[in-house]
């Protein structure tokens, strides 16, 4: 089953090959496509024209007779229709062409007759699992908790089987009781998993009512309690008894191998029942022993058990708060579906526009006004612009608006203050050039402030960036601002000394020269004949 399954929904991803699938497994789950296209209601009834009945197994049938088949069933499909339709499936693997002989006395009559086909092994399985899907329905199902006693007892047998008695064993008799256990170990297996499968659901609905709560409440707390018992009582017993069996698991299955077998086309030896190879006992081991890394599926059924309870504590606090809150309108959407399923057209449409208020179309040619209604009433809610519908309407159905509207928040002081802060930077550096404008070609011999120092050293550290490399002795940096320039040039054996109230800093092997940008400009060019370099 588990591998069917994942057969199943690997189905719907054939286009990409990232899983690893080789060629042989991705021709298999093509057999899936026939229940997922258009035409599926015709192959699902050709399908079973071929499944309802045993006789239908080893026979073989034309597209004459399939059509003339669904045609008692009311399904007109014509001979070309139909035949149409039995190649793709035989493309597909459902079904195989017959190699059986027909003895035809007419033309008429071979062409008719040329193509009869008949039923795969795998659309066979595939097509049980398909009908098995259509037919379920989704409720409760009990937990086959009476297979723990006849577990119970086969397992008993099977380790009362010794060296001597099981050499004289018959093996097909033994083959029957291994799988008889393994029997009702799957149908124990398949019904807890159904059955917690559809709590879940139940569990994580929040639109049950009180009367629905009281029922389920009532279900839950007797039914799950007592399987809970079930497995707590027979837990023990079947772990010792699995744990006695491991070293004879392997004799087991040997001794009931011993039997006739079947032996397949190719003379490999066909697929016996679960439980006959070694390898099926783990999954038995699992459930019930566990290992050490991993505990035991029945001991997580007994934890789920304590989740369930657990959650049908939060549904009845749900509950308890559903009078001062909305929780859910899943039961009056069911309800409304309810009335528009019974009611004729006339009242659907009356009822539609007393729940939605939607009233039949008015084509109004109105004029939209691009201030205050930038669509116009005539555009339809296809081409129109989403509305905000706000959050607490569209996750929680609140239709009431909580809190009040926020205050615009004034930032004009704020603004004030920050050009009132730049301007107040913008004359403390221009106070700074100014000083340092009036100490120009004495720097080393006077005390700056610390904003003409860090005026200073701002242009200091432009200058070398501008120049982009080393100094050398007939080179100079320079940079400028707000009408002042700084020159720097390498002074082998001599330094430059700035005092200010924030320390003394010394320039080994560096001069550094301030005047006015123009007076800078003009001396350079009188003395190297062209514009370019300052010096100081």
């Amino acid at each position: 089953m588990a591998a069917e399954a994942e057969s199943a929904v690997g189905a719907t991803g054939l286009a990409a090959d990232a899983t690893g699938l080789g060629h042989a497994k991705r021709v298999r789950l093509e057999s899936l496509r026939y229940a997922t296209v258009p035409e599926a209601a015709d192959y699902l009834a050709i399908m079973r024209t071929f499944t309802s009945d045993i006789a239908g197994l080893l026979s073989d049938q034309s597209a004459a007779e399939v059509a003339g088949r669904l045609r008692d069933q009311g399904i007109e499909l014509d001979n070309d229709t139909a035949d149409a339709r039995l190649s793709y499936l035989v493309d597909h693997g459902n079904l195989a062409r017959s190699p059986r002989e027909n003895e035809a006395h007419s033309v008429r009559e071979y062409l008719q007759a040329r193509s009869r086909y008949q039923l795969t092994q795998i659309g066979e399985l595939v097509h049980r699992q398909i009908e098995e899907l259509l037919g379920t329905v989704e409720q409760a199902r009990e937990v086959s908790s009476e297979m723990l006693n006849g577990i119970l007892a086969g397992l008993t047998r099977l380790a009362g089987y010794h060296e001597s008695s099981l050499a004289t064993t018959d093996p097909d008799r033994l083959a029957s009781e291994i799988g008889t256990v393994f029997a009702q170990f799957e149908r124990l297996v398949e019904s807890t998993r159904d059955f917690y499968t559809y709590l879940s659901q139940v569990l994580a609905r929040f639109d049950l009512d009180r009367a629905e709560f009281q029922a389920f409440k009532t279900a839950l707390l007797n039914y799950l309690q007592r399987f809970v018992e079930d497995i707590a009582r027979h837990l023990p017993q079947l772990a010792d008894l699995l744990v006695q069996l491991v070293p004879r698991v392997d004799a087991l299955c040997a001794r009931a191998n011993e039997g006739q077998r079947l032996l397949s086309v190719d003379g490999s030896l066909a697929r016996r029942a679960r439980g006959l190879a070694a390898g099926d006992w783990e999954s038995l081991h699992a459930w019930f022993v566990g290992s050490g890394h991993r505990e035991s599926d029945a001991s997580g059924v007994r934890r789920l058990a304590t989740d369930a309870m657990r959650a049908l504590l939060v549904n009845l606090r749900r509950i308890a708060s559903a009078a001062e809150r909305e929780q859910s309108r899943y039961g009056d959407l069911l309800k409304l579906a309810r009335w528009f399923d019974q009611a004729d057209d006339d009242t659907a449409h009356a009822l539609w526009a007393t729940a939605f208020g939607l009233y039949s179309c008015r084509h109004l040619g109105v004029v939209a006004d691009e201030d205050d209604e930038p669509v116009p009433p005539t555009t339809s809610w296809w081409h129109g612009p989403v509305a905000d519908v706000p959050i607490s309407l569209r996750q929680y159905g609140h239709r009431m608006i909580r809190g009040r509207t926020g205050t615009r928040v004034d930032f004009s002081e704020a603004k004030r203050t920050r050009v009132a802060e730049r301007e107040a930077a913008e004359r403390r550096h221009r106070a700074a050039v100014a000083e340092l404008a009036r100490h120009s070609g004495r720097l080393g011999t006077v005390r700056l402030s610390d904003q003409a120092r860090t005026a200073l050293l701002e242009l200091y550290s432009r200058a070398l960036a501008g120049h982009g490399r080393p100094l050398t002795e007939d080179a100079e940096a320079a940079a400028q601002t707000d009408g002042l320039r700084v020159t720097v040039r390498r002074a082998p054996g001599q330094s430059t000394v700035i005092t200010s109230p924030a320390g003394r800093m010394e320039l080994f092997g560096l001069s550094i020269g301030v005047a006015p940008a123009a007076a800078a400009y003009q001396h350079s060019a009188a003395d190297q004949g062209q514009p370019g370099k300052a010096s100081a």
